[in-house]
């Protein structure tokens, strides 16, 4: 499937995959960044990657899971989405650069 179905509220709304930018572990919640705006979400980010198969979508922090098409670059510590800078810890990162396409 092309989305993923957030709960909000009573409702549950749709989230094309392509406009997730990165989710971020918020206590006991999980915060969604999309091309649209923030959601927040009582699970937990292992709950979320379980539920949702999602490709793109890989762990770069024990907080952090961010979508590969949507990196605008990277260093060895970080990862830039829009203007957000994201934490690549070590125990990811060598997942995150065989994932990453470099020339």
């Amino acid at each position: 499937m092309e989305a993923v179905f957030i709960r909000i509220d009573k409702r549950h709304i749709k989230v094309p995959r392509a406009n997730i930018l990165y989710l971020e572990a918020a206590g006991s919640y999980l915060k969604l960044v999309t091309l649209k705006g923030e959601f927040s979400l009582s699970q937990n980010l292992s709950q979320f990657i379980r539920k949702n198969e999602i490709s793109e979508l890989i762990r770069t922090h024990r907080s952090y899971i961010i979508n590969l098409n949507r990196v605008d670059s990277f260093d060895k510590e970080s990862v830039y989405i829009r203007k957000n800078k994201i934490p690549i810890s070590s125990s990811y990162r060598e997942e995150f650069l065989s994932r990453i396409h470099c020339l």
